[in-house]
């Protein structure tokens, strides 16, 4: 009989969302055991795995080190003795050790498929046996031999190896990484669960990974996609393939959670959003589960919005709403107003979690700092307003840029982000904004978000909805700015922004659609400390409605409704 409940997570992200990691603590807290399966990432200079993490790769081992003779196949291990017995009875005659096998009387290159070499001097010497690409290597200094699985993956360790062995351990504990030269090292779940990890962005695409004890090099790869077809999943067949095809390529994932099958079985199946949703699907139906589905996106109609010309997507991305909603046992999505519309669409009851921060990444002791601007020239006493996240496209970024041109000398604008929209925000405020009243911050951690967060004067939200659909949006930074009590400003067509922080009394709305009354906005509100502080003072009554405890209440409660949890 199963301890624990356990509970498995599924995405399509490779830079996990912190909403999901707030569903694992919250499941983790009520006393699931928790497994996530997201796609494949190796940026380690990105906030740290949680060790529940299982990314689709694939794990060689490449080297063992410091093993023993007696740990040697018997075969290897005494041609390496013959050479030994050879090297040491050339010393007792030489007083050196023989520089190459030549000078040792009867020894010849190769035995039984391997080929044998030895380097010796007056100290000591090493010895290599090789057949094919495996190959091993003794030094008698240490009386340890090294085990080479593959020669030519082998080959390209050493700049892993060097890494490894330089790496500051210390400073990862403290930021979660560090670096050494091109490489990153972190720490991540590998075969034998936690262990050393590095990655160089320019060389590859995989991780190797140190293993301490015993002491073992990786490689891991991403898992490859599998051919197009039916899915298998125990005894049962699924057609998935033009979702594979149109919508989301998940076979690496799906093999993921098939290597973990024969360790465990879910209790409850958690999918982020629709592209893993066969996944769980598969599950449930295979294993009898319970399936949760979290919408963080109406994925329809934001493939409507991003690839309008796409008409087989945009039907398919329909059509698999309308099918596979109803399979879930529990639907959720981020906000009042999609959770509604929803609803009425699949007659199925969506529950309404908002994005809080995640437990490890609440403000708890964060706390404004005097100087923590300076690091970006700017001086003391300036007005910080903030925008931070993605810069993509639907975004109104530009009138974001043109409204820099009403910013007074002791005003900034801090971005903390970028993406792909970053060229064209900055041409935009070269030529229709003030560039010296923009500071470009670039992406931060999402551990280190909250720091800049609390140290501005004003939050941003500069969306404008372009459809009924967009003005449901929930965005990340809604509930930092809640978290860090910053007053907002925000587009008045955004419904539930406007909802969450019009009716809160922390922000205020405006037509962001229009460059001169956000520009104008924006300026006078930096300069109106009376207003700002009065805001700041409506989030002693509200602030905890979207706290990380405010929303595990509310998660827990749907769990409790819903059988997945004893209610208290």
């Amino acid at each position: 009989m199963k301890e624990k409940k356990i509970a498995w997570l599924v995405t399509h992200d490779a830079y996990i969302d912190r909403r999901i990691l707030f569903f694992a603590d919250v499941l983790m807290e009520n006393g699931y055991s928790v497994k996530l399966f997201p796609s494949a990432y190796t940026d380690f200079t990105n906030d740290s795995d949680p060790d529940y993490v299982v990314r689709p790769l694939d794990w060689n081992v490449v080297k063992l080190y410091a093993l023993s003779l007696d740990a040697l196949m018997e075969e290897e291990r005494g041609l390496i003795t013959h050479v030994i017995d050879a090297q040491e009875a050339y010393h007792r005659e030489n007083g050196t050790y023989a520089c190459a096998l030549e000078l040792l009387a009867g020894m010849e290159k190769t035995r039984r498929g391997y080929t044998l070499q030895t380097v010796g001097e007056r100290s000591g010497y090493f010895i290599s046996i090789q057949r094919g690409n495996r190959v091993l290597v003794y030094d008698s200094h240490t009386g340890h031999t090294t085990v080479i699985s593959d020669k030519r993956t082998g080959a390209q360790a050493g700049e892993y190896e060097r890494a490894i062995v330089g790496a500051d351990l210390k400073e990862i504990d403290t930021q979660g990484y560090t670096t050494v030269g091109d490489v990153a090292l972190s720490y991540t779940k590998g075969p034998r669960g936690r262990a050393l990890a590095a990655h160089c962005k320019t060389a590859d695409n995989g991780v190797w990974l140190f293993n301490n004890d015993p002491p073992e090099l990786y490689r891991g790869t991403p898992i490859p996609l599998s051919p197009v077809g039916p899915d298998t999943l125990g005894e049962k067949q699924f057609d998935f393939q033009d979702f594979r095809k149109i919508l989301f390529e998940y076979s690496p994932i799906l093999e993921q959670v098939r290597r973990a099958l024969p360790e465990e079985t879910p209790d409850l199946v958690y999918v982020a959003d629709l592209p893993t949703l066969p996944i769980g699907v598969m599950l449930k139906e295979v294993l009898g589960c319970t399936l949760m589905v979290d919408c963080h996106e109406w994925w329809y109609k934001q493939t409507r919005l991003w690839e309008s010309t796409w008409a087989e997507k945009i039907a398919l991305a329909e059509k698999s709403e309308a099918e596979l909603y109803p399979k879930c046992d529990v639907c959720i999505t981020v906000g009042k107003y999609l959770a509604q519309d929803m609803s009425a669409c699949y007659h199925k009851h969506f529950h309404v979690i908002y994005s809080c921060m995640s437990a490890a990444l609440r403000l708890e002791d964060t706390v404004p700092e005097a100087d923590f601007w300076h690091t970006y020239g700017i001086p003391d006493g300036t007005r910080i307003a903030i925008f931070q996240g993605s810069m993509t496209a639907l975004r109104n970024l530009d009138n974001l840029a043109r409204a820099t041109r009403y910013l007074e000398d002791d005003c900034r604008l801090v971005v903390v982000g970028g993406g792909d929209y970053q060229e064209k925000f900055l041409h935009t405020l070269e030529k229709e904004g003030n560039p010296e009243r923009v500071v470009m911050v670039g992406w931060v951690n999402q551990s280190e978000l909250l720091r800049f967060t609390v140290n501005a004067d004003l939050g941003v939200l500069p969306y404008s909805a372009v459809d009924e659909y967009y003005s449901y949006a929930v965005p990340n930074k809604l509930m930092e700015y809640f978290e860090a009590t910053l007053p907002m400003l925000y587009d008045v067509s955004m419904k539930e922004v406007s909802m969450v922080a019009g009716e809160h009394g922390v922000g205020v709305g405006e037509d962001l659609s229009d460059p001169v009354k956000f520009g104008q906005t924006l300026n006078r509100l930096l300069h109106d400390e009376e207003q700002l502080s009065a805001m700041k003072k409506q989030y002693e009554g509200c602030r905890n409605k979207f706290s990380f405890e405010s929303q595990r209440a509310a998660l827990e409660t749907v769990l409790g409704e819903h059988g997945l949890i004893e209610r208290v």
